[in-house]
């Protein structure tokens, strides 16, 4: 009997997706979701005080959220990363980075397998195929979602709320 319940168990755990998963690390995912305003700041500003001027400013329309109205934003384009920006506030409101080129927390980057990071921050809220959303514990919509190819991560994008 108890060898038929220990197979039981080491077959069980052997399984896809026997495991369950580790809870969301509340801690972990809100300091990875300030991680681009402790970086770079929190306003255009700061962000060219940080990294210089943009290589180009593309003006663009944020779209209308479930909590917030269309906005006119800039586009702040350098290598690797793109920051928006209000218009009208001047503070961040969108992050993405392409490359591993800065220093983010818990080991976290552009080329991380995509199991890393869900051992890192737990379970996403929302996860598909290609990605893996986070929540503040704040809710929505300061978020980060991780972008897969090939099971590693090829793009990060963090979402803010609008200042007002």
């Amino acid at each position: 009997m108890r060898l038929g319940l220990a197979l039981l168990v080491l077959v069980s755990a052997a399984l896809p997706g026997a495991a369950a998963p580790r809870p969301t690390d509340v801690v972990a995912v809100d300091d990875f979701i300030d991680a681009p305003r402790a970086l770079f700041g929190r306003t255009r500003a700061a962000v060219e005080r940080a990294l210089g001027p943009p290589s180009a400013v593309r003006a663009r329309l944020l779209a209308a959220g479930p909590t917030s109205a269309a906005e006119a934003v800039d586009e702040l384009v350098y290598s690797g990363l793109t920051v928006v920006v209000s218009q009208r506030s001047s503070a961040m409101r969108r992050v993405a980075i392409t490359e591993p080129r800065w220093s983010l927390p818990r080991g976290l980057n552009v080329g991380t397998e995509r199991a890393q990071v869900e051992a890192v921050l737990g379970e996403p809220q929302l996860v598909s195929d290609a990605s893996a959303l986070y929540l503040d514990a704040d809710g929505f919509p300061n978020t980060v979602e991780f972008h897969f190819r090939d099971d590693r991560v090829r793009r990060i994008e963090w979402s803010y709320a609008p200042a007002d």
